[in-house]
């Protein structure tokens, strides 16, 4: 439609300009949104692996102190059925004063690792003890079962690499 303006001048309306998508304008938008879709996924289970280390690592804490006051019930409290199975309050309190002189003081986290399988994951963590020239370590092994962290094993060496999971 033309619209008179002033007399003598005619304006007239512009074209409407069509959209027109070209097949590389698709392609593009299609893998940014393939970018950002991988994206999420990968911070969702980055935090949700987060999470379950920060909750198995309260629990492993919690072990590790009960060996440093030689309280073989406590620890066994936090054990999952087998491990309660193995172990007795007794033999557990038995084998925390054996190493008591290399526990004497509480550890530093050396290590954390996180294994998943078929079973689920699992997170282990070493602690290291300093009290000595050569130092002793000790590796706890947690497993989440029914939403709570449970001590599968624990396990002592002066050789750290003998409880690094590959």
């Amino acid at each position: 439609m033309a619209e008179i303006v002033e007399p003598g001048v005619l304006q007239t309306a512009k074209p409407k300009r069509k959209l027109r998508l070209k097949i590389t304008d698709v392609i593009a938008f299609a893998v940014i949104l393939a970018v950002i879709a991988v994206l999420v996924v990968t911070l969702h289970s980055k935090l949700q692996l987060k999470h379950d280390v920060s909750g198995a690592k309260v629990v492993s804490d919690k072990v590790i102190a009960d060996i440093y006051r030689r309280d073989g019930m406590a620890v066994r409290s936090l054990g999952s059925s087998s491990f309660k199975s193995n172990y007795s309050a007794q033999q557990l309190t038995a084998q925390f004063k054996a190493i008591k002189v290399a526990t004497s003081q509480m550890p530093k986290l050396d290590r954390q690792m996180v294994a998943s399988g078929n079973k689920g994951r699992h997170v282990y963590f070493i602690y290291k003890y300093s009290t000595f020239k050569v130092p002793y370590y000790i590796r706890t092994a947690l497993a989440q079962k029914n939403g709570v962290w449970q001590l599968i094993t624990i396990s002592g060496s002066v050789d750290e690499s003998k409880l690094i999971i590959n």
